[in-house]
């Protein structure tokens, strides 16, 4: 899918600013924030389209006391944790099995 079609995918207008564990490496990322039913905040990580309809691939769970909104950014928060990219697990566990 080209840059052009991916801006024309709705997108959620929330964003989560947090630290994120890929493997061993440690970056600061931006994600989209959803919460789903009971409030429950999850950043989602990508996104596939299928067949038009845009849908969350990767999502990592947030505890919800460690989120807070920025206080100089519209429909931003700053999540206080560290979220672990799931792709990785895996990888984790065997290296140190």
């Amino acid at each position: 899918m080209g840059e052009r079609d991916r801006r024309s995918l709705p997108r959620t207008p929330l964003k989560v600013i947090h630290r994120h564990r890929i493997g061993r490496r440690r970056v600061k990322r931006v994600s989209e924030l959803v919460f789903v039913a009971g409030g429950a905040p999850r950043a989602v990580l990508e996104w596939v389209d299928l067949g038009g309809v845009r849908s969350p691939l990767y999502i990592v769970e947030l505890d919800a006391a460690k989120l807070r909104r920025a206080p100089r950014l519209r429909n931003t928060y700053y999540y206080d944790g560290e979220t672990i990219d799931p792709r990785y697990l895996d990888a984790a566990v065997s290296s140190t099995a």
